[in-house]
Formats: structure tokens, sequence, C-alpha cells
């Protein structure tokens, strides 16, 4: 029988302490968790119901909630689950066993709002389903069969904050090959998704925030006859990181750092003037003068939306201040 378990770190990967999330009967098994400003909000496959299930945990480590179930209810399986945060609510997406992508929304006690949603009807049992929040819409990324059947390739959805399907489905990876395992992450531009393609080329692709492809797929590390499986991908200042795991006697963890960020110049501010100041909650910005936000990589961002960071405030007289979120 499986639990979930949890360990608070520090950003100088200090670990402060274990605890246990749940480990009620029947078993808990694939985890996944999003920080909301407040608190974090873990998301798991729980045997007891059975499904999709929630609790929140504050960053002092108290597990508020025994496990809230947040799924439909159906007879089919729920697995899979990943979670994004638009600071409002979250939304957790799931692969819903011989049916397709699914989501549901909840709100900041870790209670469900709606109904479950139809992301995509699917023909794999298994569709591994990924999102990301873009500060206005989700992306929902997932593997899927072709139209024939005969190969997975991966696909997207964009979907607003309201629950709505935003145009079509979105083909992202296609063709011959095997496109599976798809991870992605948002830069504060673009979406950059990656994926293993016919078991040993991992290859990339940027997304717009308007769910049109940005370029060409691209390579991230060239075919091999090792085993490659379930790539991951982070964005730092500069660069991506992207790491995978890779059998040769057994299996190690491998990465790729070369690709850069792609930041259009005139994005960025010239920062003349610091005035510090900490906020825990909403930015409030004075309305007679015109502001623009910033984040650490000089990109603007909308105010209401913050997630916990080191922003820029510039006004239009110029002045700059420096506003660190602590929640």
């Amino acid at each position: 029988m499986a639990d979930i378990f949890g360990v608070r770190v520090t950003p100088e990967l200090d670990t402060l302490n274990s605890l246990i999330i749940c480990n009620k009967p029947g078993g808990q098994t694939e985890p996944a968790v999003v920080f909301n400003g407040e608190n974090f909000i873990v998301v798991w496959v729980d045997a007891r119901f059975p499904g999709i299930t929630v609790a929140r945990v504050t960053p002092q480590g108290v597990v508020l909630d025994t496990g809230n179930y947040i799924g439909g209810g159906s007879s089919y399986g729920e697995d899979l689950p990943d979670i994004a945060c638009d600071f409002q609510r979250s939304f957790v997406v799931w692969s819903q066993e011989f049916y397709g992508v699914c989501g549901r929304f909840i709100n900041n006690s870790a209670q469900p709002e709606g109904s479950v949603i139809t992301i995509a009807t699917t023909l794999a049992t298994s569709s591994v389903p990924k999102v990301e929040f873009d500060n206005n819409n989700y992306l929902v990324v997932w593997a899927d069969f072709c139209s024939t059947g005969t190969d997975l390739d991966i696909f997207g959805q964009m979907v607003s904050p309201q629950g709505s399907l935003i145009g079509g489905k979105i083909t992202i990876a296609q063709g011959p090959e095997i496109q599976n395992y798809p991870d992605f992450v948002f830069d504060g531009t673009n979406f950059i998704v990656v994926w293993l393609e016919e078991s040993s080329g991992l290859f990339g692709q940027k997304i717009g925030t308007d769910g049109q492809l940005v370029g060409t797929k691209f390579m991230i590390s060239d075919n091999t006859p090792y085993l490659r499986d379930h790539p991951s991908i982070c964005v730092g200042i500069d660069n991506y990181l992207i790491v995978w795991g890779e059998y040769h006697d057994n299996y190690d963890i491998y990465g790729n750092i070369d690709i850069a960020i792609g930041i259009k110049e005139e994005e960025s501010p010239l920062i003349e003037e610091f005035f510090p100041s900490i906020i825990s909650g909403n930015l409030y910005l004075p309305e007679f003068q015109n502001f623009k936000v910033y984040d650490v990589l000089g990109r603007s961002v909308d105010h209401q939306r913050l997630k916990p960071g080191v922003y820029f405030v510039k006004c239009e007289n110029g002045l700059i201040q420096k506003v660190v979120k602590a929640r």
C-alpha cells in the first residue's frame, strides 16, 4: 500500500522536516503539487474513492485536510493528475481511463467548484496530461493516438480561467514516430513543450499564448541506442533545464541546459532606483499614475496575478520600486 509523504526544503536545499500528507487505507499514489500564494495544494490518486483527491499543506508543513475527492465519480479509473494555479483558484487535470482528459477547478479551501470539464476525448487509455497557466489562460498538453490509431502524438488545448475551451485542439507534435511523455513550462512569453520521440530522441516546441506554434520543433538531445524516459523542464534566468532518465547499465539522470530563453529586448525595463517593500497579499497601485510591473527577467506581468517572488514597479515618471511578494 502506498501513501503520500512530503518534505519541506529551503531555497538553499536544506531539509526542514518530513511530513505525512495522507496515509489512509487503500493506497495513495501519483502526487503533484502547486503553491496558491497561501498554501500548497497537493493532488493525488486515492483508492478510497477511487480517484482524484486534494489537500492543503501550510508553508509550515501542517496538513489541513484529510483529502477532498474532486473527481467525477466515474466507474472508469482516474489517474495521472497535474495541477496549476491562477491565484484565484487552481485547476486540476487528469487522465480518465478509456475516455479522455478531464479537469476541475478547486478553490483555495481545496473544495471543488463547478462540474468536471471534458478537455478532450482520447483513444489512448493513459494520456499523461500536464497543465500550466500563462497569467491569462491555461494550456493543457497530453499524448494521444493519431487519427489512424497507429502511433502517439502530442496535443494541447487552451482553457480559460472560467473553464471554457478556447479554440480547437492544438497538434503540437505528429508524424510516424511515437511522441510521448510530454512536459512543459511557461517562460513568461511562450510555453515550451518537451517530449520523448521513439524512446531515444528528445524534442521541444514553443507555443504562443494564442495557442499557435512558434517556429518548428527543435532537438534537445539526439537519437541514441540508450532507452530514455519521462523528460521534465524548468525555466531559469537565461536558459531552460531539461532533465530525463537514461538507461545504460541502470537508470541515471541526464540534462541539457543549452537552450536559451528568448526575451524581447524592449520588454526589459531600465532599473534605475530601488525602494524595497514587502507584501503578503495583493499589490495595490495608485490610480492617478500609469504603472507597469516587471518580473526579475524584465517581462511585463499582470499585477493582479503575482506569484511569490521579486518584482519591479515602474511608474510613468520613471521611478522604480522593488517589491517582494512573500505569499
